[in-house]
C-alpha cells in the first residue's frame, strides 16, 4: 500500500483519510464536487467558486497535528452575517484570487498545513447533481441528501464533465484504491458519475475496496442493507467490480452469514471487523479502520 487514492466526501473521506495517515501512507484524496449546501453552496452562488468544504475537510485530515493554521482552517462562524461559514472555506476561496486560480489556492492551503499526501478535485467543471426519488427528480445535493423516499438513481449536469487530469492519473497508478464511507448518492457516487473518473475506477476493479457505512442514512438510504450500499455503487458506474468490502462485525452468526453470502452474489468477498466508534454512533474509528484496513492486505 504504497499509492492508495480514497474517493468520497465529507465526514466519511476524512474518516478513510485519517485510517491511512495512521498506517504511514500518503494518500491522495479525490473528492465530489457536487456540494451545494452550507457554506460551500454560498460561495458557489455568490463567488462561482467550486465548492471547498469537502476539500477542506480533506486537507484537515491529512493535516500535520502541530500545523498551528490547522485551527484556523477548521474555524466555523457562529453569529452575523458570516454565520455558517468555515473560516478555511473563506481562506480558500482568497487564496484563489491572491493565486489566481483554485488548484493555486488548494496548493498553498497543503503547503501551509502541513498535509501527507494530496487533495483534488474530481472535476473543476461547475456540476449539480439531480436524482430520482420516488419516482419525482430532485434537484441538488442537498435535497437529495435531505429526501424520504427510495433513491432510484443519481445524475449530473452537465453529465460528461471532463475530470482533473491528476486526479484520474492518480486513480490509474494506485494500488489500492478505497470508495466509502460516506453518503452513498450524494458522495460517494458522484465521483463516478465524472465518466474518466468512473472508468479509471472501473478499469483499477482488482484493486478496489468498499468501506461500507455502518448504518442507513436517514433519507437517501433508508432502509438499505450493507450490501445495498454495494448494488448502488456497482449500478451507477458501469464495467466496475468490487471484489473486497469491509464492514462491521453483526451481533450474531446468522446474519454475518446471511451478508457473507449477500457480498458474494455481487462478486465481492466481506471482511467483517469492529470498525465503529464507540464514542460516536454511525462513525468509523479511524484507528480500527486502519487495522482492518492491514488486516485485509
Amino acid at each position: 500500500m504504497k499509492r492508495p487514492v480514497a474517493l468520497g466526501g465529507g465526514h466519511g473521506l476524512s474518516v478513510s483519510l485519517g485510517a491511512l495517515r495512521q498506517l504511514g501512507v500518503e494518500p491522495t484524496a479525490v473528492v465530489t464536487m457536487a456540494d451545494d449546501g452550507g457554506s460551500s453552496g454560498r460561495l458557489r452562488r455568490d463567488l462561482d467558486l467550486p465548492p471547498p468544504g469537502d476539500l477542506r475537510m480533506a486537507l484537515l485530515a491529512l493535516a500535520d497535528p502541530a500545523a498551528e493554521i490547522r485551527e484556523l482552517f477548521g474555524y466555523r462562524f457562529e453569529r452575523g452575517e458570516l454565520a455558517g461559514h468555515n473560516l478555511g472555506n473563506l481562506i480558500l476561496a482568497s487564496l484563489t484570487d491572491l493565486r489566481g486560480g483554485f488548484l493555486e489556492a488548494l496548493s498553498v492551503a497543503s503547503r501551509w498545513l502541513r498535509i501527507r499526501g494530496r487533495v483534488l478535485p474530481s472535476t473543476l467543471v461547475p456540476v449539480r447533481l439531480l436524482g430520482r426519488v420516488e419516482g419525482q427528480t430532485v434537484e441538488g445535493q442537498v435535497a437529495i441528501r435531505d429526501a424520504w423516499g427510495r433513491v432510484d438513481r443519481v445524475w449530473l449536469e452537465p453529465n460528461t464533465p471532463g475530470a482533473l487530469p491528476d486526479a484520474v492519473a492518480a486513480v490509474r497508478e494506485a494500488d489500492l484504491v478505497l470508495l466509502g464511507p460516506g453518503s452513498i448518492f450524494t458522495s460517494v457516487i458522484p465521483n463516478l458519475l465524472v465518466p474518466e473518473i468512473g472508468e479509471a475506477v472501473a478499469a483499477a476493479s482488482d484493486r478496489v475496496v468498499y468501506l461500507c457505512n455502518l448504518e442507513p442514512q436517514p433519507g437517501e438510504s433508508s432502509g438499505f442493507s450493507p450490501e445495498a450500499h454495494l448494488a448502488a455503487l456497482l449500478d451507477h458506474c458501469p464495467g466496475l467490480r468490487v471484489p473486497r468490502v469491509l464492514c462491521q462485525r453483526p451481533a450474531d452468526a446468522a446474519a454475518r452469514e446471511r451478508e457473507t453470502a449477500a457480498f458474494a452474489d455481487l462478486g465481492a468477498r466481506v471482511l467483517h471487523a469492529d470498525l465503529a466508534d464507540p464514542a460516536a454512533q454511525g462513525r468509523h474509528d479511524p484507528a480500527r479502520l486502519a487495522a482492518a484496513l492491514e488486516e485485509l492486505g
